[in-house]
């Protein structure tokens, strides 16, 4: 399994935005993905606020799938993009381990 962390600077103001973008859009576009297999999004409001996006995917087949291209390179969507004070940064990780529920 892959851990994918996007993270970026949000334009001053954005946070509500950003939040309703989260709530609204990108969970519905993640929750339709094969192979996505959970999703949490998070706000650091510090300054500036920060977006963060966790997924977690079964394997890099199913992220390649979604990303449409290079799976290294963060996905901007159309809605999110005006939110973004600059590009997002994203990171991968194989899951090594989990607590148990």
């Amino acid at each position: 399994m892959i851990l994918r962390v996007w993270t970026c600077p949000l334009k001053k103001g954005m946070e509500k935005a950003f939040e309703e973008f989260a709530l609204k859009e990108a969970t519905q576009i993640l929750e339709k993905q094969e192979g996505c297999l959970n999703a949490f999004f998070g706000i650091d409001y510090g300054e500036p606020s920060t977006g963060v996006v966790v997924t977690l995917w079964r394997d890099i087949e199913s992220l390649k799938t979604f990303t449409g291209g290079d799976w290294r390179e963060p996905y901007i969507h159309p809605t999110e993009a005006p939110l973004l004070a600059e590009k997002p940064k994203v990171s991968h990780y194989t899951l090594v381990g989990k607590i148990p529920r």
